[in-house]
């Protein structure tokens, strides 16, 4: 027998799945240990080969796949637990960063903090100013070599940041993108005298115009590359160690997985990789199922992500913001707001009302119910008080809820001081989660132009599909989907996706072109392409597909245009000028391009994307609608009043069962919440699909 394993490694859970070579999947979760990230992986793998009646050893010496997500850098960066770093730029620039854009006041705050003019200001970046260096040198927007590159000065720099205890050094010079010969010489001197620096190119990382995004860029790779290095070896030890015989997959941003060695150079690609996972889990299942047009929804127990999948492909944002910081990577378009299960209700201190997030009580102390230290209401406390959780059935029946201590938490710390029922509490802490998530979702839909009535809704995560039955309701969206692996679901999605690699030269040109010129952009990414394969191996079949990031003379922003993956003839060169206009008048309006501006290629991409194998889902026969043989008991649940509600087992339901509302459907590690007048109706694949009313 053979396996492969997904792994979500999350801020309270990390999550496993487990597919044999007969198509059978197992899954299980364990609680995350953010101290020592393998602890928690392990027990997870551990906790789902039991599940099979396997042990750890046996799973992964017979695994051919294991391929991993988390948020653990993400977490480091929002916490600021990276390394000390040190940057080296071309002399004159040093103060860049500290000059930023305008857009850098307002990037990743919240629309009430835009609200706030007076409250603007640029963030604090993660190198100080004593750990920036200038040196000499210059090259042009062609990349010719204005000024060499003054070694002295280099030896100097680097010499100072490591004396002043600097663990990683960021190498960002001018136009290097064009010419990337200076940032590698500094990188080939660091490597002989000081081997034990961690060095990031911007060259490498980011090689796109915009000098502050580069640079912003490549100093987080380089503030989080230690500690990438460090998680993912020690990875590969433990599964080595325990008989897994290949190198580990890490998901990135980018919506596909890499080997962990190239992971931990590239870190600042993994941000987003447990979030991001779930939306390539989605575009699979949409596939499945028959539906092109998706919204995301991932509720855990310390953020709500969403992201959509249009026509059925997953788009990419090409400068996306993390804390205050906007990178430029192509990474999976995903938006989050502090909102999951361990999610703490408080009065606020200035209004005196109720709020709910973005602070989370995670794992450790965690909700309250838990009994490990946490005195904060959650609204995983709320949740329990409202009865929409059983106390004796949480984690599978593996953890005890204490419902005495949600109760009390809530009363203590809002029912009392707003002088109102705990109930009444406990249904306002989940109105207003419910209320925070529907509006992320119409900043990711009607923001963005789209309608979200033309969506259907998936749900997943381990309380996504609690609460899924509000939010969409609150949105109008008429069906939403509960995945039969909703708990685990982000790490069924890390399994499905392939190696994929993204590659990219900024060299800006003005219309017309020759073709000649845009073979030749494209052939040399191509060759890197090349030689990755060469390097690691491709153990699957491989695609490319190509684009060229166009605009508007004078503008700032450019949008993607497609270009066959061949070589390009003089005809499809002249084709490009007319592909763009449409593209821009698609996405802004007819009548919006200004032919007359003149156009430019700015960024030359291509993806290389490798085959990998993956999951498919079983199909089983209908059984009818009748779901009683699923029926285990009644209990009373708050909605807009106390209900006594039919209570069902998830792993019971047989597909075509019905279940009307109110009721409550219990999984191992997640509930479905199914309101008065709704309907829920298991598919073909388990799956519960329910209609909004």
């Amino acid at each position: 027998m053979s396996y492969i394993i997904g792994i979500d490694s999350g801020g309270t859970f990390t999550d496993c799945v487990l597919v044999d070579d007969q198509g059978r999947i197992a899954s299980d979760k364990a609680f995350t240990t953010p101290q020592n990230l393998t602890e928690g992986i392990l027990q997870s793998i551990e906790n789902t080969a039991k599940a099979r009646g396997l042990g750890l050893q046996q799973v992964l010496k017979e695994a051919d796949l294991l391929a991993v997500g988390t948020t653990s850098l993400l977490n480091a960066l929002l916490t600021r637990r990276g390394a000390k770093v040190g940057l080296i730029t071309t002399r004159g620039h040093e103060d860049a960063l500290v000059i930023g854009r305008v857009m850098a006041k307002t990037d990743g705050l919240s629309e009430a903090e835009k609200r706030d003019i007076i409250a603007w200001d640029k963030p604090e970046h993660l190198v100080p100013h004593s750990l920036l260096r200038g040196v000499t040198e210059r090259v042009d927007y062609k990349g010719a070599e204005i000024v060499a590159l003054n070694m002295r000065e280099v030896e100097a720099a680097v010499g100072s940041l490591v004396a002043q205890g600097a663990e990683a050094i960021a190498i960002s010079f001018l136009w290097s993108f064009m010419n990337p010969q200076h940032e590698r010489v500094v990188k080939d001197f660091i490597a002989r005298t000081t081997p034990d620096i961690f060095v990031t190119l911007s060259s490498d990382v980011s090689p796109y115009l915009g000098e502050y995004e580069r640079t912003t860029t490549t100093l987080i790779n380089a503030y989080l590359g230690p500690r990438a290095s460090r998680d993912f070896a020690s990875l590969s030890q433990a599964f080595a160690a325990r008989g897994f015989a290949h190198p580990p997959f890490i998901m990135q941003s980018t919506g596909g997985v890499v080997w962990a060695e190239e992971a931990a150079n590239n870190a600042v690609c993994t941000l987003s990789s447990g979030p991001v996972g779930g939306i390539i889990g989605c575009a699979v299942l949409g596939k499945t199922l028959g539906y092109q047009n998706i919204i995301a929804t991932d509720m855990g127990g310390t953020s709500f992500d969403v992201g959509l999948v249009r026509q059925g492909e997953v788009p990419l944002a090409r400068s996306p913001i993390y804390d205050r910081f906007r990178v430029l990577i192509p990474t999976v378009d995903v938006v989050s707001v502090g909102a999951g299960g361990g999610s703490i209700a408080r009065i606020e201190p200035e209004t005196g009302a109720l709020s709910v997030g973005p602070q989370s009580a995670g794992s450790q102390p965690g909700p309250a119910c838990y009994g490990w230290g946490g005195l904060e209401p959650t609204v995983t406390d709320a949740d329990v008080v409202l009865g929409r959780i059983d106390p004796d059935n949480f984690f599978g029946g593996r953890k005890r809820l204490d419902g005495a201590r949600a109760e009390e938490a809530v009363r203590e710390k809002i029912a009392g001081p707003l002088r109102m029922d705990t109930i009444r509490a406990a249904k306002g802490i989940v109105d207003i989660v419910d209320a925070h998530m529907a509006d992320l979702i119409r900043k990711a839909t009607i923001e963005r132009g789209y309608d979200p009535r033309d969506f259907v809704l998936l749900a997943y995560g381990g309380a996504g599909p609690l609460h899924v039955g509000a939010y969409a309701r609150e949105l109008g969206i008429k069906k939403a989907i509960v995945s039969a692996y909703a708990p685990v679901f982000s790490a069924l999605g890390i399994l499905s996706s392939d190696i994929v690699r993204f590659y990219a030269k900024s060299e800006p040109l003005r219309m017309p072109v020759t073709a000649a010129k845009l073979n030749s952009v494209f052939d040399g990414l191509a060759r890197s392409a090349r030689q990755d394969l060469e390097r690691t191996g491709a153990p699957g079949s491989v695609s490319f597909s190509r684009s060229i990031d166009m605009r508007f003379r004078y503008q700032t922003h450019q949008l993607a245009v497609p270009v066959p993956d061949r070589e390009l003839t003089t005809e499809a060169v002249e084709q490009l000028p007319n592909q763009f206009v449409a593209r821009y008048e698609e996405t802004f309006g007819p009548g919006t391009a200004f032919k007359e501006a003149g156009i430019e290629l700015v960024t030359f991409r291509m993806v290389c994307r490798v085959a990998l194998p993956r999951p498919s889902l079983r199909e089983y026969e209908p059984k009818g609608p009748d779901a009683s043989a699923a029926l285990i008991g009644r209990r009373s649940v708050f909605f807009e009043d106390m209900v006594t509600t039919p209570v069902y087992d998830m792993a019971k339901l047989a597909a075509g069962n019905v279940v009307e509302g109110p009721a409550v459907v219990e999984g191992a590690a997640t509930v479905v919440l199914v309101h008065p007048g709704q309907r829920a109706e298991v598919d073909r694949y388990l799956n519960v699909a329910l209609e909004v009313r």
